[in-house]
């Protein structure tokens, strides 16, 4: 993520420290005139909230599943998974491994107070009150309560898709879970707009609609792409270059027709690709500078066989703007987001006449 410190890494995940989250801490420093202890409070619960990403990273690491990093924001942390896994058992336990680390914290807090004769008192739900302990215990428990709401993104919402992917495919337990969810967001702004409740409900009340509505879309595509191959929408109408040709040749290109990311092909086979940003970069150096120069080298390929959604996961882990294609030796098309994209509306309008 942009604008990001990295604080190290920690059993093979890195960990991200977003700028926010420095103005954040400055902002409370400011706001309790330089109280150290609420300064040392956050930094505390937001380490609780990493070991809660670490949870759901940790399960799907087990389960063949890469995290790429965790990122900490004033909100909360985000731990990217490669993907979600298929089976619906493995969403289960890598959705209730976050939480299920919050309860492990909380009940050693909860321990620590019951030793040290600390009296823990809440008010309301559950809103902690007094030592520094037991205002830790709170946040905890407020973030079991919040994770674990049956509405998507928040980790309840994947339980809820994982439950009902057991007995319904995976689109319509996502349409299922994410209606559940949409119901909640009304709910949270219907009391936050006639019951003079915390504004703060609208905020979660977008949160979680818009959330439930990128969750269906994105079931809905991996409905569509279920058994597609590679060779159902990869693009075939295409330019090439060559490494001889020049950024100024390459830019022609770009201004000419729709390409923004080009093949490098020479004596017949792919040694590279091209993007815009390659281009640019080369233009402020010279026009004259070489694709060779520029371009991105070892580009992996793939076959017309393949699982089209396979090939689109792998692109999304190296970051890739377009895999050739490639059949005995030869680049046979392209596969990329926008043809895919394409793909898609055209067979949900077929699927739907």
């Amino acid at each position: 993520m942009k604008w990001s410190l990295r604080l190290g890494r920690f059993l093979g995940i890195d960990v991200f420290l977003h700028f926010t989250f420095l103005l954040f801490i400055g902002y409370i420093f400011v706001v309790t005139r330089g109280s150290l202890e609420m300064v040392a409070f956050i930094l505390s619960a937001f380490t609780c909230v990493v070991l809660h990403e670490y949870g759901h990273a940790l399960v799907a690491r087990r389960y063949g599943i890469p995290t790429r990093d965790i990122t900490l924001l004033p909100i909360g942390g985000v731990a990217r998974l490669e993907r979600m896994p298929s089976d619906p058992k493995q969403e289960l336990w890598v959705a209730l491994a976050g939480p299920a680390v919050n309860v492990v914290i909380a009940a050693v807090l909860y321990g620590v107070c019951y030793l040290a004769n600390i009296p823990v008192k809440f008010d309301g739900l559950p809103e902690a009150r007094g030592h520094f302990v037991v205002l830790l215990l709170g946040f905890n428990l407020t973030m079991i309560a919040f994770n674990m709401l049956p509405a998507f993104p928040m980790d309840g919402g994947r339980v809820l898709r994982a439950f009902l992917a057991m007995k319904a495919d995976y689109a319509k337990a996502t349409r299922w879970a994410a209606t559940v969810g949409k119901g909640m967001a009304m709910l949270f702004a219907y009391f936050a707009i006639f019951h003079s409740a915390s504004p703060m409900l609208i905020v979660i009340a977008f949160f979680v609609w818009m959330g439930a509505s990128d969750e269906t879309a994105a079931a809905e595509q991996k409905s569509l792409l279920t058994g597609v191959r590679v060779r159902d929408a990869m693009l075939v109408d295409f330019k090439r270059v060559s490494p001889e040709e020049t950024a100024g040749t390459v830019a022609q290109l770009i201004l000419q027709g729709w390409q923004a990311d080009f093949p490098v092909v020479y004596d017949g086979q792919v040694v590279g690709l091209i993007t815009r940003q390659d281009v640019i970069a080369g233009l402020t150096s010279s026009p004259s500078m070489p694709v060779s120069s520029i371009m991105r080298q070892e580009v992996p390929s793939c076959v017309s066989t393949e699982n089209l959604d396979h090939v689109l996961e792998r692109m999304r882990e190296q970051d890739l703007p377009l895999m050739p294609v490639v059949e005995s030796g030869k680049l046979m098309g392209l596969v990329t987001p926008e043809n895919t994209v394409e793909f898609i509306l055209i067979r949900r309008a077929l699927e739907k006449r």
